[in-house]
């Protein structure tokens, strides 16, 4: 009789319990969650922010100038044709320099922003159009800026939120449990029983207080988990940890987004997707291991035992300190997100994958790449050839020719090296052969003989 009154008859309580608790009641972190599979779309995106909207009128008044009597300069848009798709079970990186929109990007995913209008393009949650209603339901957004109450400890932080957010039907047991899941995890136990503070109340670090913005979101275990820059104000070792816990709990069929920007090289091969932006366009969205491949096929190879995001993310930056250098940077950043979308144009989900059909090519380029004789002969041109102008005389003229005009004249930068690789072969083949009839056919003496 006693089970029967906790049996839950309303269906609505009964998919909330199923959301929010997982297999055999546990309550720890890593559950698996159980609610339906979760798609983020993201159609045609163009998305404008207007600085001179967001100055009050009383203030354009030091220019001795009547509000409407004030011309506003055409400015260029944040975002420009974004497009991308990702899955329960992927997490993606919005990697990228600041002020290439991706905190815009999130707060538009999001309905939070502010200061701008979505001139075209939609945002697609599990193929409804995102509302403010919609998001609420679905998504945790951990802003960059944290919000949080500066007279309470970590803990109290913690269960107050675990008290507001989470279900009726947990026990404070549960909410307790699920508290110090999240303190262990986020490494906040040294500071627990520490004050949040702010800049005004001495409390705990920055970092850790970064953490705890994240914690409190991760307290209602949420289907769609969006966080803008998370490893902000962290050292190299929690930041790696950090995405670790995200990637976990991806494998518990979630999705991540987030945004950050530049991770070291191991906190780049723990994300699924990465998209790339440049003053709001797209100029990569594909996978991660993929990422080098693609741009080596443009002519833009990684440097070896060089970070991958480090280098592309310089490659596409835009140096604003000399009009030179700016127009050189978004001449090359449009020209890459160009090709890009050359490449993705027409296909479902927007993102790049490599052409299998073309394997033996790319395993005969991977080969004449790591060759020691490309080695050698890069070295040869970028000291005999590259960067310098050779002096021709033809009679009373004289011309200079550059350095790379002669290499491609001469044919040698043709690759790969087909010819090298198999006489290399013969040689190994033919004394493995002498090796092996050597060791079959010839018998040593023993040591009696002598």
């Amino acid at each position: 009789m006693l089970i029967r009154l906790h049996k839950v008859k309303d269906p609505e309580k009964k998919y909330r319990q199923r959301l929010f608790s997982g297999l055999d009641e546990d309550s720890s972190l890593y559950f698996t969650y159980c609610g339906e599979r979760n798609v983020l779309e993201v159609r045609d995106l163009h998305y404008q922010v207007d600085t001179a909207a967001q100055i009050p009128w009383y203030e354009m008044l030091s220019e001795f100038k009547m509000p409407w009597e004030m011309s506003r300069e055409p400015q260029p848009p944040t975002i420009q044709n974004l497009n991308l798709k990702v899955r329960s079970g992927q997490m993606l990186a919005v990697i990228g320099s600041s002020g290439c929109g991706k905190t815009s990007l999130l707060d538009i995913i999001t309905c939070r922003d502010e200061g701008g209008k979505v001139k075209a393009g939609q945002i697609l949650i599990n193929g409804k159009p995102s509302t403010p209603q919609l998001v609420k339901k679905c998504i945790a957004h951990v802003r960059q800026d944290e919000r949080l109450l500066p007279n309470l400890t970590v803990r109290e932080t913690l269960s107050f939120v675990a008290r507001l957010r989470l279900p009726t039907h947990f026990s404070d047991t549960q909410r307790e449990q699920r508290v110090e899941d999240v303190i262990a995890e986020l490494r906040l136990r040294q500071c627990a029983n520490t004050r949040v503070g702010n800049e005004y109340i001495r409390g705990v670090s920055g970092g850790e207080r970064r953490r705890v913005s994240i914690g409190v979101q991760l307290l209602w275990n949420p289907g769609i988990l969006i966080l803008d820059e998370p490893t902000s104000g962290l050292d190299s070792f929690t930041a790696h940890n950090l995405v670790i816990t995200l990637s976990r709990l991806v494998r518990g069929n979630r999705l991540v987004l987030l945004s950050i920007h530049q991770p070291r090289s191991d906190i780049f091969q723990l994300f699924d997707l990465v998209v790339l932006l440049s003053s709001g366009t797209t100029v990569y969205c594909g996978s991660a291991r993929h990422m080098v491949p693609y741009f080596t096929g443009l002519g833009h190879p990684c440097p070896r035992y060089c970070n991958p995001a480090d280098f592309y993310v310089d490659l596409i930056s835009i140096d604003r300190h000399d009009k030179e250098k700016e127009a050189e940077c978004l001449e090359r950043a449009r020209g890459l997100a160009a090709l890009f979308w050359d490449r993705v144009k027409g296909t479902e989900d927007f993102i790049w994958k490599p052409d299998e059909s073309s394997s033996p090519a790319l395993l005969a380029s991977w080969f004449s790449e790591i060759s020691f004789m490309r080695w050698g002969l890069e070295g040869m041109m970028q000291v005999q050839f590259k960067g310098l102008k050779y002096t021709v005389a033809l009679g009373n003229f004289t011309i200079q020719i550059d350095g790379t005009s002669v290499v491609e004249a001469m044919d040698m930068n043709t690759d790969p090296l087909y010819a090298c690789y198999l006489i290399l072969v013969a040689i190994c083949v033919v004394f493995m052969s002498f090796y092996y009839l050597s060791l079959r056919f010839i018998k040593q003496k023993s040591s009696q003989d002598w």
